[in-house]
């Protein structure tokens, strides 16, 4: 009897997030071509970096190659590798970005529910899926979406290598702060 209303509780909780989930990805994803190509600045760096290995491995602004944009590569890198799959449009440069912001709402869950019920965490996965301002993050091409999951997954790590006492887990913490640095520099480690 126990047994299986714990499995129903499993179910409603899987369900719910499985609800919440895609409640963010539409929230970051629906009509994500009217917000053309996001930020013009990191756009015309994206275009640029499709001409050649060179400047998209030196992110480079301008498709000569001669000036960089001002931000370390891997946030533009991942739009730019959209764009030579899927062409150069705004859809392709933004939907990376919606899904990091999707998976971001999935990480906190898990992170919240290493230390609190699931209801709890299913409340906190509800809240960052319907905030304003991580929406409007998610749906243009700044560097804050990267940074926000890298931050994530670096609690997590923490989190991990804490309760569980564990060296590699602190250390791919490490890992993800480096990553978040290579996003947007030193607000990697405003934690």
């Amino acid at each position: 009897m126990q047994l299986r209303m714990r499995e129903k509780l499993q179910d409603r909780d899987t369900i719910a997030l499985i609800a919440i989930l895609a409640l963010a990805l539409i929230f970051r994803a629906a009509f994500l071509d009217h917000n053309g190509l996001g930020n013009d600045y990191y756009s015309a760096a994206t275009y640029s970096m499709l001409a050649n290995f060179r400047n998209f491995f030196f992110v480079s602004h301008d498709p000569a190659g001669i000036v960089s944009v001002d931000k370390p590569p891997i946030a533009l890198w991942i739009p730019a590798i959209s764009a030579k799959i899927f062409g150069f449009n705004g859809w392709a440069i933004l939907l990376p970005q919606a899904l990091m912001g999707t998976l971001s709402v999935y990480l906190l869950y898990c992170l919240v529910r290493r230390g609190f019920s699931s209801g709890v965490a299913r409340l906190a996965a509800f809240f960052f899926a319907i905030s304003p301002m991580a929406i409007a993050i998610d749906r243009t091409n700044n560097m804050d979406t990267l940074l926000t999951l890298c931050l994530i997954l670096s609690a997590l790590a923490t989190v991990d290598a804490i309760q569980r006492e564990r060296l590699p887990s602190l250390l791919l913490a490490g890992f993800w702060i480096g990553v978040g640095f290579n996003a947007k520099m030193l607000e990697a480690w405003g934690l």
